[in-house]
Order: C-alpha cells, then structure tokens, then sequence
C-alpha cells in the first residue's frame, strides 16, 4: 500500500514508457513492504538510470581539519599516475580495512581476547590510511576526468563494508567482544551511517559533520587512539570500573548502574549517546525539509529496516553471543551494509524505498528461531548463522 501512486501510466512498473518522459522522482513516495515493480532481470528502472546518469554529489559542510588537510590529500593525489583509476584508490584503501579485520580476527576471534600491540599499530595505520585514500579517490577522479556518478557508488559501498572494521579495530583494544557491549557499539555505527544516507535521500546533501566533528575527525581518531593503545596496559585501563577513575563526589551524581561499569563499557554508553544525538540531528533535518506530515511519516518509516536488524542480535541468548559473536557481527554487518548500499542507489537513482526491506526478515526470524527453539542446537543455529552470513555476501 502506497501514500501516492509509483507507477507508470499505465499503472504496472516503474519501469515502464519513459523515454519521453522526464525522470521520476520516486522518494516522495512510501510503501511498507513492495517496491514498484521492475522488468525481469532490471535492479534500476529506466528513469532511476537516468537519475544515476545524472546525478551531483553534493557533499555537507566541512570541518577546519578538512580545510587544514585539504593541500595535504591534493599533495599526496598529484603524485599519483594519470593511469591509475579512481575506483584503484578506492579499492587500496578498502583492502587496508580488510587486511585490519582478517589479521584481528586471527588474534581475537570473538573481540574478547588481548592482542599483541603491533596488530593495534598495523590497524590503526590501516585506518588512517584507508580515510586518506578515501579523500584522494575523488580528487584523482576530477584530476583524471574520470569522475563519475558509479564512482561515488562505488566509494560508497566500500564504507558501507569498512565501518565492520572500524568496530572490530575498537574491539581490538576494548576486548568487549561475547557481551551484548558490542553489539550496541556495532549496531549504533551502522544504524549512524544508514540514517547519513537516508538523510541523503530526502535533502539530497550527504552530511559530514556536525559542528567541528566529522568524519574526518572520527577516522583519523580512531586510527590515533589505536595506535596509542598499543604503547599501554589495555586490560589496566579498561577493566577499571567507573568509581575507581572519578572523584566520590562526582560518582556519587552518577547512577549505581553506571558507577559499577568497567570503563569498555562506559566508553560504548557514551558512544552511543553521541551517536544518538547525531541521528536526531539528521532526523529533524529531514523533517524540516520535507513540508507535509504525511512525508515526514513515510521518511520516518523507512528507518524501520535498520532498526529491525540492530534488534536482531539483542534476541539472542547470551550464551550464544558468547561463543559466537565474530559471525553473528559479520551477519549484522554485512545485512546492514546490503540495506545501506541499496538505500545509496536509490537515493541517486530517485526510486522508491520501502521501509521493510524483505531481506531483513530472515535474519530476524532466525534469531527468534534461536531464542525461542528450545529444541534447537548450538551447532544448528550457528549453521543457521553461517548460512546467513553466506547469503548476506552473496546478496551484497
């Protein structure tokens, strides 16, 4: 059931007649579970092609550490080879992501267990080198004139997969991996970068900041942070509980809750704290520009599917997540950058999202599967899980 109609003339697709026709905008439109119907074989309507052809990335506003690393990114882009592709710069820096994660999930399976201090050297620089290749890709597509709308997809896509690293190289030294703690680290900075993209899909400007705190600023930290971590004791540090590191009388203001939380929890309380003022921010953004209340219900509603996957590991048993939180993270994080890349083209291709995307229904039935089914196995339901994971890959 839509608010409005999103078909062609004749009633049928989305895809239908439009030749003669100027590109539909689909995103004013909402619909809970079916998207418009496209011919057999097309994933983009002829229209949303079109939209993809002729779309402007139109970025956010930028932080004075952009302003101040500017010359640096175009200095180190100028020394690359005309020859060498946009998408090659892309495609090196996500590989720093992935030989970070593939080397941390040999030394802490689960994100639990301590890891030598070089692993946390080499992922930080992984990290920081994966954000400056990612800020040379664009510059080297205009310097080459190979700019292109399926290059911001392409970019796009490839930070979609890296925020698993970017939470597993935190992990690394907050060994808060086995516990629901990290499932709320993970599923807020997923959740965070949908609702940039969903902002995206309403206003049509990618935000970058907030303030003076961006992206930059928060890849660049963590691949600092990280690199620091690995000159110190980790366990002293975040073992502590709260009361053991602030004064009585601050402590004392604070909940019992709180006060009794080791520090690699306090710090995931306060991530998602900013994260959530991030996302209401994005929130009231979209709301403001979009002028009925009908609009702004649709544009909430499509919020729904991320939200449905961030709840999936909660329904877990805890002892579950205990043995098996490295593939429970790679099923949640690789359904969540599907949905995520799928909401970035149909932002650029202006075609109608619905906000229960089917391939989140699965995951969610499986974990109610594993929670409820007494009858079920730990083998099983990890099979369960693997199998997910699979399909999640092979659908991204």
């Amino acid at each position: 059931m839509s608010s409005t109609s999103a078909s062609s003339a004749d009633g049928a697709t989305e895809d239908g007649d439009w030749v003669n026709l100027p590109p539909h905008d689909g995103t004013s439109t909402h619909v809970w579970f079916f998207e418009p119907q496209l011919k057999f074989g097309n994933v983009l309507s002829k229209s949303g092609l079109e939209n993809i052809a002729n779309h402007k990335y139109v970025a956010g506003s930028y932080t004075a550490l952009d302003t101040a690393l500017n010359p640096l990114w175009m200095k180190l882009t100028n020394m690359l080879p005309l020859w060498l592709a946009p998408n090659a710069v892309t495609t090196f820096g996500g590989l720093h992501c992935g030989l970070a994660y593939y080397v941390l999930w040999q030394h802490s399976p689960n994100f639990d267990q301590p890891v030598p201090d070089w692993v946390l050297f080499l992922a930080g620089y992984c990290t920081i080198a994966y954000y400056t290749l990612d800020c040379m890709d664009g510059k080297q597509a205009r310097r080459t004139g190979a700019s292109s709308p399926l290059g911001q997809l392409f970019d796009h896509g490839f930070d979609c997969i890296c925020n698993m690293a970017h939470c597993a190289i935190s992990s690394a030294y907050l060994m808060n991996g086995s516990t629901r703690w990290f499932f709320l680290q993970q599923c807020t900075l997923q959740y965070s970068f949908f609702v940039a993209q969903w902002e995206e899909y309403y206003t049509h400007v990618l935000p970058h900041s907030t303030g003076q705190i961006g992206v930059t600023e928060v890849n660049y930290g963590l691949g600092l942070v990280t690199i620091f971590m690995g000159f110190i004791d980790r366990e002293e540090l975040w073992l502590q509980e709260l009361k053991d590191v602030v004064p009585y009388a601050v402590s004392s203001c604070l909940p019992p809750w709180l006060v009794n939380l080791e520090l690699r929890y306090v710090s995931t309380v306060g991530w998602t704290c900013m994260v959530s003022v991030l996302i209401v921010l994005s929130f009231l953004r979209v709301c403001n520009h979009l002028d009925t209340d009908r609009a702004r219900f649709g544009a909430a509603c499509n919020l729904l599917s991320p939200l449905i996957v961030g709840i999936c590991p909660f329904l877990l048993p805890v002892n579950y997540i205990q043995d098996n939180t490295r593939f429970i993270s790679v099923a949640t994080g690789l359904l969540f950058s599907s949905i995520t890349k799928k909401q970035i083209v149909y932002s650029m291709a202006k075609m109608t999202f619905a906000s229960i995307q089917l391939d989140v229904l699965p995951f969610f039935f499986v974990c109610l599967w594993i929670r409820c089914d007494e009858r079920l196995t730990e083998q099983g339901a990890f099979l369960a899980i693997k199998a997910l994971c699979l399909w999640h890959a092979f659908r991204l």
